[in-house]
């Protein structure tokens, strides 16, 4: 919001202007995405840790994110062969990797809490 009120303030030509503008509401729907270490999925495990406490939020926000990328990787195979940009490709790409490590990370937590849970 600041950088569009700067472009604004600037006296920018309305063209690049709106490109300023465009890009950065791009950036706020991708951080939005509810894929766990970007913001979104942090807002969903947020919400659901204070309903369904820590164990099952990351269960469920892990799976959220598995889903979502589902649908995204779809999607973006739709896009490649339509407009024909390989920089959709390494976008995905980049959130299998991210999705992959904290895949790993909620495996081990996983573990250590049914290993919690059998010795009590």
């Amino acid at each position: 919001m600041i950088i569009i009120l700067i472009a604004f303030q600037m006296n920018i030509n309305v063209f690049k202007g709106f490109m300023v503008i465009y890009s950065n509401l791009l950036l706020m729907i991708f951080n939005l995405l509810p894929i766990y270490p970007l913001d979104g999925g942090r807002i969903i495990k947020g919400i659901l840790h204070i309903f369904l406490g820590k164990v099952k939020a990351e269960k469920y926000s892990n799976r959220t994110s598995f889903i979502t990328l589902i649908l995204i990787t779809f999607i973006a195979s739709i896009a490649i062969y339509k407009i024909e940009n390989i920089s959709v490709f390494l976008i995905v790409l980049v959130l299998w990797g991210i999705f992959i490590k904290e895949d790993r990370i909620y495996e081990r937590r996983n573990k250590i809490y049914n290993l919690l849970e059998k010795n009590y």
